[in-house]
């Protein structure tokens, strides 16, 4: 876990501990995640399991191995049991029960498997049902199913003599994956405790909750995951999945499926049922239950075959009376206030009257909560880029995730109360790099500029993140580099990046500059939308008024020695003019 670097290079950047979004236990007490770092001088990764102790900053170490699925047990509780997914030989998976009091108590056997499933499987979630006195879980998580439906094991199917594949659909291949005729799919059972006394769990058979479910298939490739389904302490599991009555490669629909269990040691007595919206004819997402089960909301978005669409907020209010009729809730944000965001991911509050949102801003991923009965989000940050929420069980107090321009990982609990209409208060953070400093980074090498706009019709301006050496001289001149995002709809955020880092270029000697030309995301609807057909008009003429702009007003950039670069669209841009 140990970083210190005077000075940021591509060595130092690539052999950094790269830390997991945190797992954090309801009380706040402790927290999850991962690690994985990389050795120049073995040329080997490699991982491990942590805990982290918010009180005193320190982690300790579980197990040094490559986990998934990381989901506590006793999350509302006081106990520290939790649960993982462990690669095993053979393609299969075991799946493990821990107690991080007894581990940090020194005891040799702190945990135990509870079962072996014979295939590689991932995005475990777990849920005790409401109500349930015994000590049982349900569990769901992804895994490939053959063709009648059984748990498919690449490494114990049998191997074909010949490498062609037939394709007779267009549907041929996924960003950088082959279709296959294996299909995602969801699989539910139980964790029980075996009653013995040494806080031993066993798993039940799994049952295929997409079995004969015309062609369904979650987490939807190739890079779905656990924001693609949700479990309710009601016995309801919500999922996405590409429309089956459409062309998948002419088309984004995605539809929101529930599918109520009603033996979770059995098959589903009837299907998943298709949640209609009105008008909505693109993806959505991100389904996630109210604490009580009670409501689900989930993103979606309005125009089929478009996949930088404005995501919409929408909840199913009642799922008692079963009429499956999403409400959308952004209604008032939207057109009454003005909220022209895209979010990303929801979270429920603890007392299931707001919702936790991530969404971009101006260069910033921030949480925005949106309370009923209030018409404007309010957001609860202001810098960096937050990547995962989890609220927690002290009133008003929210756990995040995140990273910054100059840090690669930060955690962070705030305290807020919106009736007293003050700012958040941050009451706890840990950083992975000292804040950037056991890197030689800080937060003055950072800086934001506005150039004008090649449409000010839509944006006037366009924002661009500056970032200078950590010895920077302003008596010097420097050459620049422009970095050019991909996307094209995309932007460059106060985040880290171990594939496109500014501070990297940045400490070579450059002062490096990041546009957010038109069809950047973060910037309202319309600006996003506007590279439509226009990928080398109105960006282009950004980037030249940006290079304008910075050859007039700073005068520590030297033009005459600058560099542009990028990949994706990025590279396009390079070779436009």
């Amino acid at each position: 876990m140990t970083i210190k670097a005077s000075h940021l290079t591509p060595r130092v950047l690539l052999s950094a501990p790269r830390r997991s979004p945190a797992i954090p236990h309801s009380t706040g007490l402790y927290a999850l995640f991962t690690t994985s770092t990389y050795s120049f001088e073995s040329h080997s990764k490699t991982d491990e399991l942590r805990v982290l102790d918010t009180r005193t900053n320190e982690s300790t170490l579980l197990l040094d191995e490559a986990v998934d699925g990381v989901n506590w047990l006793d999350g509302e509780g006081d106990g520290m049991r939790f649960v993982w997914l462990g690669g095993k030989e053979g393609g299969e998976t075991e799946v493990f029960v821990g107690d991080v009091n007894r581990a940090l108590a020194g005891e040799k056997v702190w945990y135990s498997c509870a079962g072996s499933i014979d295939a590689p499987v991932s995005n475990l979630k777990v849920k005790k049902l409401e109500n349930s006195e015994s000590d049982e879980y349900f569990v769901v998580l992804s895994a490939q199913a053959n063709g009648k439906g059984e748990l498919f094991n690449p490494e114990k199917a049998e191997k074909p003599h010949s490498s062609a594949r037939l394709y007779t659909g267009l549907y041929v291949r996924h960003w950088d994956t082959y279709e296959g005729r294996e299909k995602n799919t969801l699989w539910y059972g139980t964790l029980s405790n075996c009653g013995d006394g040494d806080g031993r769990f066993k798993l039940s058979p799994l049952t295929n909750a997409l079995q004969g479910a015309n062609n369904l298939e979650c987490p939807m490739k190739p890079f779905g995951g656990t924001d693609n389904f949700d479990i309710s302490p009601r016995g309801v599991i919500a999922f996405v999945s590409k429309d089956p009555d459409l062309n998948p490669a002419l088309n984004t629909k995605c539809n929101l499926y529930l599918l109520n269990v009603d033996s979770w040691t059995q098959g589903p007595a009837a299907g998943p049922k298709k949640v209609t919206i009105k008008d909505f004819e693109g993806a959505s997402t991100a389904p996630v239950f109210s604490p009580d089960g009670s409501q689900v909301a989930f993103l979606s978005m309005r125009r089929n075959g478009y996949e930088s669409d404005q995501n919409r907020i929408f909840v199913i209010k009642d799922l008692e009376a079963n009429k499956l009729e999403a409400s959308r809730e952004d209604d008032l944000v939207t057109s009454q206030a003005g909220w022209d965001r895209s979010p990303s991911s929801i979270a429920w509050s603890r007392d299931g009257k707001s919702l936790l949102v991530t969404a971009e801003d101006e260069g910033y991923t921030k949480i925005f909560e949106i309370r009923s009965g209030q018409h404007t989000p309010h957001p609860l940050t202001k810098k960096g880029s937050v990547s995962d929420v989890v609220p927690l069980k002290t009133p008003g107090e929210i756990f995040y995730s995140g990273s910054s321009l100059i840090d690669n990982s930060t955690f962070a609990i705030i305290k807020h109360d919106l009736t007293a209409k003050a700012d958040p208060l941050t009451v706890w953070t840990h950083s992975n790099s000292n804040h950037g400093n056991k890197f030689g980074l800080k937060q003055t090498q950072v800086s934001s500029i506005w150039t004008p706009a090649s449409n000010p019709k839509v944006n006037k301006e366009v924002h661009s993140w500056v970032v200078k050496p950590s010895n920077f001289d302003p008596s010097k001149k420097y050459p620049v580099a422009y970095l050019i995002h991909g996307g094209p709809q995309g932007a460059w955020g106060d985040s880290w990046s171990t594939r496109w880092n500014p501070a990297v270029f940045a400490e070579q000697g450059f002062i490096v500059i990041t546009p957010n030309i038109t069809g950047s995301t973060g910037y309202g609807q319309a600006f996003t939308d506007a590279i439509n057909k226009n990928w080398g008009g109105d960006p282009y003429v950004d980037i030249e008024n940006l290079f304008e702009w910075v050859g007039k007003h700073l005068p520590e950039a030297d033009n005459e020695r600058a560099v542009a670069l990028g990949a994706s669209y990025g590279g396009y841009m390079m070779n436009c003019k």
